[in-house]
């Protein structure tokens, strides 16, 4: 008996788990009430409180006694000290990432002296900039923009560009050696708080450049976060 009950409360959270993932349920949207989903799976509302419990827990969902329960809008949490992409940030939390090319062009050096410096290229050689806007269950996140020296990639496969970046490069045969960051807060453009939904001016800066080995900048990527639904982790442990 009790596996039977177990097994009905994994199917709603299984349900709820992938309406969320699928964007149908967006961050701050109001889930189905256990009354909806008691009428829907026909089971008992025991069971469907125990799961909307569980994934209030998990932190998926957050709980408003006399209003109901909303999709969770906490901030997704990255460990500075670990090279982890977008995608997989929003894979462990559970929630599926998402891409959408704003801009693709070829600059030179000279029209980006500060990323030339940082990616150390002659003010005459080509860099790619890529801008995309990054997503987490639909609701924009980050934008960046990343710059790659022409001289590493000789034809950029657009397609690419609609997912994870990182997972590209590895296909075509580089390995990410090293990496540094920086962070800052600034105030974003009113383009760049239209484009990211954001209800705040301020807007996190990471700053990070990735290396074949210690003397060799591949990469050059700047993301703006939206400060109310990311944030940093520094610690001093392993």
């Amino acid at each position: 008996m009790q596996n039977k009950k177990s097994s009905k409360k994994q199917i709603i959270e299984n349900y709820l788990l992938s309406e969320i993932g699928k964007g149908t349920f967006k961050i701050g949207d109001k889930i189905p009430s256990e009354l909806e989903l008691t009428e829907k799976f026909h089971f008992g509302r025991q069971t469907i409180h125990s799961a909307l419990a569980d994934l209030a827990l998990m932190g998926i969902i957050e709980r408003t006694p006399g209003k109901g329960s909303f999709v969770s809008s906490h901030p997704v949490n990255r460990n500075i000290q670990k090279k982890k992409s977008f995608t997989e940030d929003m894979n462990s939390i559970g929630m599926v990432a998402g891409s959408k090319l704003l801009e693709y062009k070829i600059v030179l050096g000279k029209d980006v002296p500060e990323v030339a410096r940082e990616l150390q290229v002659e003010h005459n050689e080509s860099i790619y900039l890529v801008v995309r806007l990054r997503t987490g269950n639909n609701t924009p996140i980050a934008l960046q923009y990343t710059y790659i020296p022409v001289k590493f990639i000789e034809h950029f496969d657009l397609s690419a560009l609609d997912k994870s970046l990182d997972v590209y490069i590895q296909q075509i045969g580089y390995e990410i050696s090293g990496f540094i960051t920086r962070l800052r807060a600034v105030e974003g453009t009113e383009e760049q708080r239209k484009i990211l939904e954001t209800p705040t001016k301020a807007l996190l800066n990471s700053i990070s450049v990735r290396y074949i080995d210690m003397n060799r900048p591949l990469q050059y990527t700047s993301s703006f976060y939206r400060s109310d639904l990311y944030e940093y982790t520094f610690s001093s442990f392993n």
